[in-house]
């Protein structure tokens, strides 16, 4: 049985010495609905390069166009600034970008997961031919071998299709020199790994099911055996699934249990507490607004949780957690926890001051407001290239990018 703990806080307000980021007025227009952002040197010329997923609404799949099929690119200039640059292709609905080398040139690619691939571009490898010339590929999942498992409309016909691509992680789990990509199959109940090829760059895919929801996953070696492991938020069971991986490609399931909230969106892996054993931190979307930290013991048991509640009722969503990013904002060796919040119009940071390794830790909550934008993406990098992580911010509502800049 979990041990949970529970942490319930308020905001603080923030002074000169008390806040980590600066909001920025500066914004760049991006498309419509932007669900995810990556930062990336994609020219190779020193400077950072921003990514952004246009889902855009989502319509009937039965028509021509039922999502926007391109992400947004913009160019880091040396003054600071972005130029934006003509939209690259991929499918539609496109609902997570990241940033890997999958070719073994030595610019970095994109990968793009769809959710609306009604013309079988589940997954979009864009190819970097430097430049920023980009090469489209196209790796669908066979829908004869999916079931949908999600909501349907009047008349009994999905709503979505299969397998409706939520989130892709990138590594290379077999040790044979090529990425291989894992994508969450939410519309379908499934797991997608596409292994890395020399020629293809992803073979055929394999499928995995896995009830529950499947909506964001990681890969992390969580037992310190040197292989990859899977740990996968399940949004319509509340749980998480735990996959210990074989250093071979293989992934058997070892364990399910509650993520302690309702509809885990986002679950990250890191080292919280600094006791050097993985933790496993999820946020949930729904009305418990909260985030849940599980203290790993290194051999995939996590018996103790905490819960860090967002909101004043835990049965009305008043924050709307988003997206979520774990690292060190401040230099001082403790693991932060930054939140993109759609409802409350803000990015919460929960800056960790806790004095020691001792349970519960204990958190401060930063709120940084986004008048007219509804934050649904991050992304954390050196930006203003002073050695400390920055943070973009992609806004729903105003569709555009804004950023928060780390105060010396």
């Amino acid at each position: 049985m979990i041990r949970t703990l529970v942490l319930l806080l308020t905001a603080v307000a923030l002074d000169a010495h008390a806040a980590t980021f600066e909001v920025q007025a500066k914004r760049y227009r991006v498309g419509p609905n932007p669900v995810s952002v990556a930062l990336a040197d994609l020219n190779e010329d020193g400077l950072l390069d921003i990514l952004v997923a246009n889902r855009g609404p989502l319509r009937d799949i039965r028509d021509e166009h039922p999502a926007e099929e391109n992400i947004s690119y913009l160019v880091g200039r040396d003054d600071g600034a972005f130029d934006s640059r003509p939209p690259l292709p991929c499918g539609f609905g496109p609902y997570e970008v990241v940033v890997a080398n999958i070719d073994a040139l030595r610019a970095p690619d994109i990968i793009v997961a769809n959710f609306l691939a009604v013309r079988n571009r589940d997954l979009t490898l864009l190819r970097n031919l430097d430049a920023s010339v980009f090469e489209p590929r196209h790796f669908s999942v066979p829908d004869d071998s999916l079931r949908y498992a999600q909501m349907r409309d009047s008349e009994g016909q999905p709503i979505f299709s299969t397998p409706g691509l939520t989130a892709v992680a990138v590594a290379d789990v077999n040790g044979d020199g090529y990425r291989d990509a894992f994508a969450t199959g939410w519309s379908s109940d499934v797991i997608v790994h596409f292994p890395g090829h020399p020629e293809k760059y992803f073979s055929d895919p394999i499928i995995t099911a896995l009830a529950g929801g499947p909506r964001d996953l990681v890969l992390d070696d969580l037992d310190g055996d040197g292989a990859f492991d899977l740990a996968i938020a399940l949004y319509n069971s509340d749980e998480i699934a735990l996959l210990k991986g074989s250093g071979k490609g293989e992934f058997d399931l070892i364990d399910k249990f509650s993520a302690r909230g309702k509809m885990p969106q986002r679950i990250r892996v890191a080292d919280v507490n600094g006791d050097r054993r993985r933790d496993l931190i999820v946020s949930h979307a729904q009305s418990d607004d909260c985030v849940v930290v599980f203290y790993g013991d290194g051999d995939f048991k996590f018996e103790v949780a905490q819960e860090i509640r967002l909101g004043a009722d835990r049965f009305r969503r008043e924050i709307g957690v988003q997206d979520m990013i774990v690292r060190d904002f401040n230099a001082d060796e403790k693991m932060d926890i930054a939140l993109a919040c759609s409802d409350a119009g803000a990015v919460i940071l929960l800056r960790n001051t806790s004095e020691g390794k001792g349970l519960p830790l204990r958190f401060e909550q930063e709120v940084y407001p986004f008048e007219g934008g509804a934050p649904h993406a991050l992304a954390a990098a050196d930006i203003t290239r002073d050695g400390r992580p920055d943070l973009a911010v992609a806004l729903w509502g105003v569709d555009s990018v804004g950023f928060l800049f780390n105060l010396p």
